[in-house]
C-alpha cells in the first residue's frame, strides 16, 4: 500500500486505506499468493492497453508511446514470459503478496528488475506505469484474471 492513507484509488468511499486493511482476507492471499489491493475493475480491466494494436494512438511529446515502451521493456524485465497481447490490471500498484510467492523466482530476477529500473532512459512515469501494470506478472508465473 501506498504510505498515505488517504489515496483517491482506495476502494473506499472516503478514499480511507484502513478499512480496506481491516477487512483484508488474509486466507485468501495465501491462497492465491498474489491480491491486487484494487476491485474497482472499470480502471485497467478488462483491457488497459492493447500491445499490438495501432501504435499511432497514445504518441507522447518525445515519440514513445505507452506500448512500444511496455513492450520493450517486458522483455527485458521477464525474458521468461511471452509478451501478452493486451493488460488488464487495475491500477495503482497496491497488492498484497506472500513470502512463498516472492521466493518463487531467483533473486537475479528482481535485480535485474532493479538495475533496469536505476538505468534505463525512460521517464519516470512511463516506468511507475510499467511496474504498476506488471506487478502480477512479477510476482506469479501465470496470467491472473479472477472470475
Amino acid at each position: 500500500m501506498h504510505s498515505q492513507r488517504f489515496q483517491w484509488h482506495n476502494d473506499d468511499p472516503d478514499y480511507d486505506g484502513l478499512p480496506l486493511l481491516r477487512s483484508f482476507q488474509f486466507p485468501y492471499l495465501r491462497q492465491q499468493g498474489y491480491v491486487n489491493m484494487r476491485c474497482v475493475w472499470a480502471v485497467g480491466c478488462p483491457n488497459e492497453i492493447s500491445l499490438f494494436d495501432d501504435e499511432a494512438v497514445e504518441e507522447r511529446g518525445n515519440g514513445i508511446t505507452m506500448k512500444s515502451a511496455f513492450k520493450q521493456s517486458f522483455q527485458q524485465l521477464l525474458p521468461d514470459h511471452e509478451i501478452p497481447p493486451t493488460i488488464g490490471v487495475s491500477c495503482c500498484a497496491q497488492f498484497a503478496v506472500t513470502r512463498e510467492r516472492i521466493q518463487s523466482r531467483p533473486i537475479e530476477d528482481y535485480v535485474r528488475m532493479r538495475e533496469w529500473l536505476l538505468n534505463t532512459p525512460l521517464e519516470d512515469d512511463l516506468t511507475g506505469r510499467i511496474f504498476e501494470y506488471s506487478w502480477h506478472s512479477k510476482t506469479s508465473f501465470r496470467v491472473i484474471m479472477p472470475r
